[in-house]
């Protein structure tokens, strides 16, 4: 290094004028007359002119060590302010670290210091980093780390150090942060160290509800420590149905742990067997090692109603119906129609003709478990000869949660042979047993008897529902029973019949059977709804309406709320404000669109009155509800939802806020954001702050200007350049030269 140098201060804009005034002196003294020795004094104040207008200067330089750039980063979240041990915060036990090791680092590294929390915020230095107390806000780490990337004072900075208990607020746009920061990110735990062998489930993660007979997946992490080198038996088991407290294992691994302290992440699938809620366990435990378990549950809904539709006759109710029940893409319909009957003669053998033989066996015995509603439509057992275990088959299927619904007609009934069967045994009435027909011709106005029920009130209001009711068609044939059965709902009635018993007549009734549910229709002639809709703008979308909610009420899916709260963890966070979640689904189960769903929550302190606070949309179909003030005890929230106007359901849950409890220290997400960045992960209690500072680039040599010196831009300097021109014109004067 040359300890002596010289620097050009004019800039581009003097050299060019510089040079343009050389070029001129050199063209004027080409043409100029005169002696040589005043030519010589005209230069020698021209080169003092273009000397001061490029501002040379001598510079003294001597070698500069420049450190690397070391951005320290202090997490003054409010979980900073929960115990370390030894009465001391998580945030002295990291302003302890970072004093125990001042003059190493100031040795070392250039460092520069950083608070976050809510935000990024640049310190002034060591007093201000050592005084720092907790706030009031968590850890927003992207915001807060985005900060920091975009400050100048972090440009450059070879390594970022991350004191911190890791209780940061999740965040999707995390990654993205941590790669703005351009450099490895060291992650130093600070708070209380777990001793001991011990799991913990750590995060469970269930999807808001699965497809029936469809598989998903639950993602989960299990915590170890102090399980180097061992391995552990995980299980993921689901409760038997009806049967509480009763498990089957649906997927079993084994976790292997590699360092004192390890997190192992699985995926586990499972398949959607039973409608409605369904139980899961996730269990793990090794010799030697406290067992633990984690239970959630899933809610089951259809994709796709998958319906068999046999009719004993072609009718316009058979028409309509199953055209109505393809037009809709949720249902898969596989319909079968006697075009004839058994005792209808031909002149021709059956093997040539056209018509296939009923597949009585693939319909009741085969096939039948996959399906979700049967439909059996005027048609006559008796007149097939089938056996009474193909009507067993039926019962069985009803009983293990599927759905049937039968329609009256002048083949069923006793007149279809069903006395004394299994069918029968299902049904919500008992069949006729005088000698009065079992199938009356006639018209007559059906009468709703229950109201309130989901079928009955089809519209956004019973006064609605009622005068919709009240304007419909004529239907036409009437089915007669012996009785209604006690667990029976009437839900429509044949004004001035009875039954055998006295009883008003049913033209429409259900029952649960089972796990299932069944739905008698007396009258095959629902299809004059559909017709008449024409006549009266009131009763325009009675029939979809009417067998749209038929399908999804007999086959469990009009049970299932459609606004649901996001589950709960095991226990929420002690941080303020406290977030939940709510969706809405349409009635496939997808997210409504946007503004379409318009949600009430209710918040109930403990020994408080309920209060009303905002939900605010955050992307189509949900919500978010923050809660602030929060007192410990038993909380309740209550949300009540309306889709286009419409109520449209409603969900509530509880939790316990446990102000006073500590977060803890959430290794797992430190050593992901460290791994993230290629940094690395350990406790701030036993780190080593030389190794940690190895990893720094070594420092650079730099050249220093110790001193600089500008005699060309003195007063002298310029007094003596203007007094060479005075003397080289006062010479050329006195000469008599021009």
């Amino acid at each position: 290094m040359t300890p002596v140098g010289l620097e050009w201060g004019g800039g581009a804009g003097a050299a060019v004028f510089a040079a343009a005034v050389a070029a001129a002196l050199f063209w004027h003294l080409a043409r100029a007359r005169g002696p040589r020795s005043l030519k010589a004094l005209r230069a020698a104040a021209a080169a003092g002119l273009i000397i001061a207008l490029l501002k040379p200067a001598l510079t003294l330089r001597s070698p500069l060590r420049v450190k690397p750039k070391l951005a320290i980063l202090i997490d003054d979240g409010h979980s900073m302010g929960g115990s370390a041990g030894k009465g001391v915060t998580r945030l002295r036990q990291a302003q302890a670290f970072l004093k125990r090791n001042r003059a190493l680092i100031e040795e070392r590294a250039d460092p520069v210091f950083f608070a976050v929390s809510g935000q990024g915020r640049r310190l002034s230095g060591w007093d201000q980093a050592l005084a720092l107390l907790p706030s009031a806000s968590a850890f927003h780490a992207s915001d807060a780390l985005s900060d920091v990337a975009s400050d100048p004072a972090s440009v450059g900075a070879a390594r970022y150090w991350l004191l911190s208990d890791g209780s940061a607020e999740p965040d999707p746009q995390l990654g993205r942060a941590l790669a703005d920061l351009k450099a490895p990110l060291d992650a130093l735990a600070v708070g209380p160290k777990r001793r001991g062998r011990s799991l913990s489930f750590s995060e469970v993660r269930p999807p808001d509800f699965a497809f029936l007979h469809g598989s998903f997946s639950v993602s989960t992490t299990l915590e170890g420590y102090g399980l180097a080198g061992r391995t552990v038996h995980v299980k993921l088991s689901r409760e038997v149905n009806g049967q509480p407290g009763v498990w089957e294992p649906v997927q079993e691994a084994d976790a292997r742990f590699n360092a004192d302290f390890d997190a192992w992440h699985a995926t586990w699938t499972a398949i959607a067997s039973s409608l409605g809620t369904e139980r899961y366990r996730l269990s793990a435990g090794a010799p030697g090692v406290a067992s633990v378990s984690r239970a959630f549950r899933v809610e089951i809904v259809r994709q796709k109603y998958r319906i068999m539709y046999l009719s004993g006759r072609p009718s316009p109710e058979y028409a309509f119906l199953r055209q109505f029940l393809k037009s809709n893409p949720n249902h898969e319909l596989v319909s079968f129609v006697i075009l004839r009957n058994p005792d209808n003669p031909t002149l021709v053998p059956d093997d040539e003709l056209s018509l296939i033989p009923f597949p009585a066996e693939q319909i009741f015995v085969q096939d039948l478990g996959q399906f979700d509603l049967f439909i059996l439509e005027n048609f006559s057992y008796a007149r097939f000869r089938l056996p009474v275990s193909y009507l067993a088959s039926l019962r069985d299927f009803v009983a293990r949660g599927g759905a049937l619904l039968v329609i009256g007609g002048e083949n069923s009934f006793d007149l279809g042979g069903y006395r004394g069967t299994p069918l029968e045994e299902m049904l919500p009435v008992t069949l006729a047993a005088g000698a009065s027909p079992d199938y009356v011709p006639g018209l007559f106005r059906a009468k709703p008897s229950a109201p309130g029920h989901p079928l009955v009130d089809l519209y956004e209001t019973p006064d609605e529902s009622r005068k919709a009711w009240e304007a419909l068609p004529e239907l036409e044939g009437f089915a007669r029973f012996g009785s209604v059965r006690p667990s029976a709902t009437v839900l429509a009635v044949n004004p001035g019949q009875k039954t055998e018993s006295g009883q008003p007549l049913p033209v429409a009734a259900i029952r649960d059977f089972g796990r299932g549910k069944v739905m008698l229709l007396g009258t095959d002639s629902t299809w004059r709804w559909r017709l008449g809709a024409a006549q009266d703008w009131r009763t325009s979308s009675f029939y979809a309406r009417f067998w749209s909610r038929v399908v999804r009420y007999l086959t469990g899916t009009l049970d299932l709320s459609k606004v649901k709260f996001a589950p709960l963890p095991d226990r929420l966070p002690p941080r303020e404000p406290a977030t939940f979640s709510l969706r809405v689904f349409d009635e496939g189960f997808r997210p409504v669109e946007r503004s379409a769903a318009q949600v009430t929550v209710l918040w109930t302190p403990p020994g408080k009155p309920a209060r009303e606070v905002p939900a605010v949309e955050t992307e189509p179909g949900v919500f978010s509800i923050e809660l602030t003030g929060l007192a410990a005890g038993v909380h309740r929230l209550r949300a009540t939802a309306r889709y286009h106007g419409r109520v449209w359901g409603q969900d509530e849950v509880r939790f316990v806020w446990e102000g006073s409890q500590e977060e803890p220290v959430d290794r797992p997400w430190l050593k992901a954001a460290s791994d993230q960045t290629g940094g690395t992960f350990q406790d701030a209690s036993g780190a080593d702050a030389a190794a940690l500072l190895s990893r720094l680039p070594p420092p650079r040599v730099e050249a220093q200007v110790r001193r600089r010196a500008e005699p060309w831009q003195s007063a002298p300097w310029l007094w003596l350049t203007a007094g060479l021109f005075v003397a080289e014109w006062g010479l050329r004067r006195r000469r008599g030269l021009p």
